[in-house]
């Protein structure tokens, strides 16, 4: 029932106009933050990326993304889910998020925010086996889950061909994550499928992540319902069952805009 964006392929060849994205809002400004900041750095040297700014979010004010002496980068010296909650929303609609591979499922828990503040009640609930070549549950309670049995390298393309094995790629754990739903207790999937853009950054685009947010509320309305809500992408994700409803007990919710962002993350 829940629609699945289809597969971005923005990646451009040499003849390609530079992709435009105004705003990156990079997780994490260690090391694993730091080297995605300078692969799009490198990409717009290279005229295969247009960007005016590059935002990393770290608690950590001299962390290693700070080191950067290119005017587009800034550090926002505030907790990874504390600055999502206030400044998600201030992004434009052409904006891209950059999730950091070993944060907690920080979309899930800015979802359950959300709810809340619209007036709703969530319920987390690990999603059973779902018959992947690897699966864990996280202490958090999330499935981890891939395609890879082996390490694969933070700023692998997914191409058409695996690295690893060789052979054809012919899998996308975020399209069967959709189709999955049922087979875990869910009613409806809600996907954020991270997807190589440029230069081995995989990203999230910001109308998608608030598109999602928007069906989640309206759902609210009618009832409980329960979302697969996964961070995916084509080899690996982490998922949760999100048990939504009313919250009868609360009083007054906060009206949250659905439109589309026209914004851009606040300069200090």
């Amino acid at each position: 029932m829940g629609t699945v964006l289809a597969s971005r392929s923005l990646t451009p060849n040499s003849e390609a106009a530079a992709i435009r994205v105004p705003s990156f809002i990079v997780i994490g400004g260690g090391e694993a933050g730091a080297f995605y900041v300078q692969q799009l750095l490198r990409a717009a040297g290279a005229s295969r990326l247009s960007t005016s700014r590059i935002v990393v979010v770290d608690r950590d004010a001299s962390c290693l993304a700070a080191k950067s002496t290119d005017p587009r980068v800034r550090v926002d010296a505030l907790d990874w889910s504390a600055w999502l909650d206030a400044h998600l929303d201030e992004a434009g609609p052409d904006d891209h998020l950059v999730p950091y591979h070993w944060a907690p499922h920080l979309l899930l828990t800015w979802l359950e925010h959300q709810v809340a503040r619209a007036g709703g009640r969530t319920t987390r609930r690990t999603p059973g086996p779902g018959g992947f070549p690897y699966e864990a549950v996280t202490g958090a309670g999330d499935r981890a889950l891939s395609y890879a049995t082996w390490p694969c390298p933070p700023a692998c393309i997914e191409p058409a061909l695996c690295p690893h094995t060789r052979g054809a790629k012919d899998w996308s754990l975020a399209g069967d994550l959709a189709r999955a739903v049922k087979g875990v207790g869910a009613e409806e999937p809600i996907v954020f499928r991270c997807l190589h853009l440029v230069y081995g950054v995989g990203t999230i685009p910001v109308t998608e992540i608030l598109a999602a947010r928007a069906r989640v509320i309206a759902g609210i309305r009618g009832g409980e319902r329960s979302y697969l809500v996964a961070t995916s992408s084509h080899c690996h994700a982490l998922a949760t069952v999100l048990e939504v409803s009313p919250d009868a007990g609360k009083g007054r919710s906060e009206t949250i805009s659905t439109a589309r962002p026209g914004g851009t993350p606040p300069i200090p």
